[in-house]
């Protein structure tokens, strides 16, 4: 009667001990939902800690550095908190999402003068006024007074500055569909009267505007426009057709506003650097394959036939795989690409001023990879020679170099990072 007992007793107290586990395990995920809305970075935490314990993940990557440290060079980082209407945190106001732009929000940052310009996605702008003083003030202070404007955007995709305008790319919605735009104003921090610098026609669902670049083509000025076409497994022939704009990176005249496709086969291009004859891309693969590439006019990289990234749905038996061989089917090869990718983002030159040990090198940041990719490429840009990730633990939409300070556009919780030498 007494090993009855025991037993019994056993028995009802795991299932007492299971049914408080399953209460703990459903209360936890309500609390932790609540917690990651609130605060985005748990999210982080949370893909850090959810399968092998923390020592194997370090191990796992094996010297690689956290700042404030690089393999030779220790940098300082700062994070200072940015003002941003309310609307900015709202999961609501971000569903509109592409390829590209998640539900995150995103901003970027402009320099004029010397002044900094946030620009969040909703189209909203904000300035900081004396940005060198405002950088080395010791106290995190939130900083950024709205400037009023007529700008009219469902999503801004990027911003660029040159010679005292501001231009924006940026979706419209069309029912159901997208369209992309480009408008343009005469910085007055003040006020930003937008007029319409270039909108098309075609009207996709599927399909975003992207980032701009100031570039001479024939001795003709104009900008370099990236656009953007398709979904998880959802590539579309627009991209290798040539009277479409999307999938492609089109030159923009800056006097009569008429455009040419620069280059085609293009998924996603999330960062875009041209200085004098030299153009560089980034671009996210599909499943893995994130791309850097040196875009030459008329040449075609190969999207949606050739990626070193695949399918989101590993249904390979039954589909075709990309093809791996740019060069065979007589396109452009990537001058690198991240078979694991690192939601690959903006890329800048980094001065020779900043560091004795990062000279004629470039900055690559990454979204969900959370890292700086210190770059440095041979003299004809055909491949990488070496190339330094730095973790960082944020997502990081934007760079900008002013007066050796690196600006990031940390786009979880709306922040300006800043790195500087010790």
């Amino acid at each position: 009667m007494i090993k009855k007992n025991k037993k019994k007793l056993f028995y009802i107290l795991l299932l007492l001990s299971a049914g408080l586990l399953i209460f703990g395990f459903v209360n936890f995920s309500k609390i932790e939902k609540k917690a990651v809305n609130k605060y985005p970075n748990l999210r982080f935490v949370k893909y850090l800690f959810k399968t092998n314990p923390l020592v194997n993940k370090i191990s796992n990557d094996y010297n690689v550095k956290f700042l404030p440290l690089t393999q030779f060079e220790k940098i300082n980082f700062i994070k200072k908190p940015l003002n941003f209407d309310k609307s900015y945190y709202l999961k609501e106001a971000s569903k509109n999402s592409s390829t590209a732009y998640s539900d995150w929000g995103t901003f970027f940052i402009e320099i004029y003068q010397n002044d900094l310009l946030t620009i969040d996605y909703l189209g909203n702008i904000y300035k900081i006024e004396n940005l060198l003083n405002y950088i080395k003030e010791p106290k995190k202070k939130q900083q950024g007074n709205k400037i009023f404007t007529n700008l009219d955007a469902s999503r801004v995709t990027d911003t660029f500055v040159h010679n005292s305008k501001i231009y924006v790319s940026y979706i419209t919605k069309k029912k159901d569909c997208n369209l992309i735009n480009i408008s343009l104003a005469k910085i007055d921090l003040n006020f930003l009267n937008f007029e319409t610098f270039f909108k098309s026609d075609e009207c996709i669902k599927y399909g975003s505007s992207g980032r701009m670049q100031f570039y001479k083509h024939k001795g003709q000025e104009g900008i370099l426009f990236s656009t953007i076409q398709g979904g998880k497994d959802r590539p579309s022939i627009k991209v290798q057709d040539e009277n479409s704009v999307y999938g492609k990176i089109l030159f923009i005249n800056l006097n009569t506003k008429n455009y040419q496709v620069f280059s085609k086969g293009h998924r996603a291009t999330q960062g875009l650097y041209a200085e004098d004859d030299l153009i560089l891309s980034t671009e996210h693969g599909p499943y893995g394959g994130d791309e850097i590439n040196k875009i030459i006019f008329k040449k075609n990289y190969g999207w949606p036939i050739a990626s070193y990234g695949e399918k989101y749905n590993f249904n390979y038996e039954s589909e075709p795989l990309y093809k791996k061989d740019h060069k065979k089917f007589n396109f452009e090869e990537p001058v690198f690409s991240f078979t694991t990718a690192i939601g690959i983002s903006e890329l800048i030159r980094l001065p020779n001023s900043f560091s004795n040990f990062f000279q004629e090198y470039f900055i690559v940041t990454s979204l969900m990879g959370r890292s700086l990719y210190f770059i440095k490429f041979d003299d004809i840009f055909t491949k990488v020679l070496t190339y330094e990730k730095v973790f960082l633990g944020e997502r990081i939409r934007d760079i900008k170099y002013f007066k050796n300070f690196i600006l990031l556009a940390l786009e979880e919780n709306g922040e300006l990072g800043i790195l500087s030498r010790n």
